[in-house]
């Protein structure tokens, strides 16, 4: 039993060096200790990495004599007596010989040591200097970039808790740095789509594939009244080792380029309306049939609720009166709804023949010429919309919030309007 228990160790295979998962890794940075005399009592792989010497090679050898050249020789020594007697550590860089037999410009960083007997060391840790300035650089330069960038940036935690932001990212979100820090991210996002963003990123850290250019639009705390779009890029972060350290979260605040995107749109639209008007009214020369093939092409693209009327005096042939403060008779030619809506009921069918008093508001856009707007209907506004108080009431009802009165102009006179609610 025994001989077959050794058999199947001997297949056991050595476990695998971990690999590398943080700065000092990196840096591969060394332990050196010595005694009062100055030997070599203690050094650690990395020292052989760094200095080419193996621990058969220095232990118990003088420090001074195998890895400081004679020039530095002074120096060295006094260094080492001043940390062994004041206790007072030092840091700074000088040169090491290396194994094979080149120097080697060395971070240190020494302390003196002290055991439970009361024994005394000097502990060196040691980078390369070369390598450590380069670390060092690229701190120094992200620091720079993630500070002055007007990206906003973000590092998250694996449970999407904020670690750092950056001030670009204060301006866009209008939320002090240290109101996020320890906060999970659907308690800062502006968005209602909020629970999409939060799945994005945990598909991230689960793949590792990164997601750009995600398009968002909501209202931020710093300016609750206006519509703000963004564009969020995700990436996961990961150290040397591959271990999973959290999120990176940039943030393009794009609302200059939603609000020319939006108008564009618009001005889209409005030409394809003005081209399908084109194209649809205006097809035989009956008035009735005109009418109506404008409140077609009105309904639902501007308004619920489209009718055209015409003054009666225009109809008759009789000459337009100048603009005054008095009554008008409207004749209704034609009456279109989006949807069934007892706001028909307040307008008049084509064919009757309405008066409506000199403050109206379809009476105003008749006497000067000029539309009439009203972007937030209240119920006063109802009042001068409405013929009647019945009409007013339908009105309300209908749940009218916008109205707007066109004039209809055809060789210089006023003929009529277009009213849209």
């Amino acid at each position: 039993m025994a001989s077959e228990s050794l058999r199947a160790d001997d297949d056991v295979q050595s476990p695998e060096p971990p690999r590398p998962t943080g700065l000092l890794d990196m840096l591969s940075v060394a332990a050196v200790a010595l005694d009062t005399r100055g030997r070599i009592v203690f050094w650690t792989p990395q020292a052989e990495d760094l200095f080419g010497y193996t621990a058969e090679d220095v232990l118990g050898k003088f420090a001074v004599r195998l890895l400081i050249r004679p020039e530095h020789l002074q120096a060295v020594v006094s260094l080492f007596t001043e940390v062994l007697e004041t206790g007072r550590g030092w840091a700074g860089a000088f040169p090491v010989r290396h194994k094979d037999g080149s120097s080697r410009l060395t971070e240190f960083r020494t302390m003196r040591l002290l055991d439970d007997l009361g024994d005394v060391y000097a502990l060196g840790i040691a980078a390369d200097h070369t390598l450590l300035q380069r670390v060092e650089t690229d701190l120094a330069l992200c620091e720079r970039l993630i500070n002055q960038s007007p990206i906003g940036l973000a590092l998250l935690d694996p449970d999407l808790k904020y670690l750092l932001v950056n001030p670009a990212l204060e301006r866009i979100d209008g939320i002090p740095a240290e109101d996020h820090i320890g906060r999970h991210l659907r308690e800062t996002l502006p968005f209602p789509d909020v629970n999409t963003v939060e799945s994005a990123l945990r598909q991230v850290l689960t793949t590792g594939m990164p997601l750009l250019d995600q398009y968002h639009v909501g209202h931020p705390p710093a300016d609750p009244e206006h519509e703000h779009a963004w564009s969020l890029s995700f990436y996961r972060l990961e150290d040397p080792g591959g271990r999973v350290l959290g999120a990176a979260t940039s943030v393009v605040d794009v609302t200059e380029r939603h609000h020319a995107a939006a108008e564009a749109d618009r001005a889209r639209r409005r030409l394809a309306l003005i081209a399908d008007a084109s194209a649809r009214v205006g097809t035989t020369l009956e008035v009735e049939q005109t009418a109506l093939e404008l409140a077609e092409i009105c309904t639902p693209v501007l308004a619920d609720v489209v009718a055209v009327d015409v003054l009666d005096s225009a109809l008759a042939l009789r000459r337009a009166r100048r603009p005054d403060n008095g009554p008008e008779l409207f004749r209704a030619l034609a009456l279109k709804a989006a949807h069934p809506t007892v706001a028909l009921r307040a307008a008049g069918a084509p064919g009757n023949v309405a008066s409506y008093d000199g403050d109206r508001l379809v009476t105003l856009c008749v006497h000067t010429g000029r539309p009439v707007m009203v972007r937030h209907v209240g119920a006063r506004d109802l009042r001068q919309i409405a013929r009647d108080p019945e009409s007013g009431e339908l009105l309300a009802q209908a749940g009218v919030h916008s109205y707007l009165a066109v004039p209809l102009i055809a060789h210089g006179e006023v003929l009529g309007a277009l009213d849209l609610k």
